[in-house]
């Protein structure tokens, strides 16, 4: 999987980055929150310890997380849904 630092590349999430209101709609969005939730579960409740592991480079808990929610139903039709919102 290509690393965060790939994101300021992407052309979507460029557009996305410099739209503080479809940031907001996002962020907001009970998708989101529902996302979220599932992630805090997958990291045995530890959502933000993890996201700082990735950033320094160790990212194994964290995407462990994103597999198992991408696995679940649930989870991959919530990411279904924010990607429709991101159009």
């Amino acid at each position: 999987m290509p690393g965060f630092d790939s994101l300021r590349n992407d052309p979507q999430a460029s557009r996305l980055l410099g739209d503080s209101a479809k940031l907001e709609q996002l962020k907001t969005a009970p998708e989101t929150q529902k996302l979220f939730d599932m992630l805090r579960q997958g990291t045995g409740g530890d959502l933000e310890q993890a996201a700082g592991k990735a950033a320094k480079g160790d990212t194994g808990q964290l995407m462990g997380a994103i597999r198992r929610l991408m696995a679940d139903p649930e989870g991959a039709q919530l990411i279904q849904k924010m990607k429709e919102k991101l159009k």
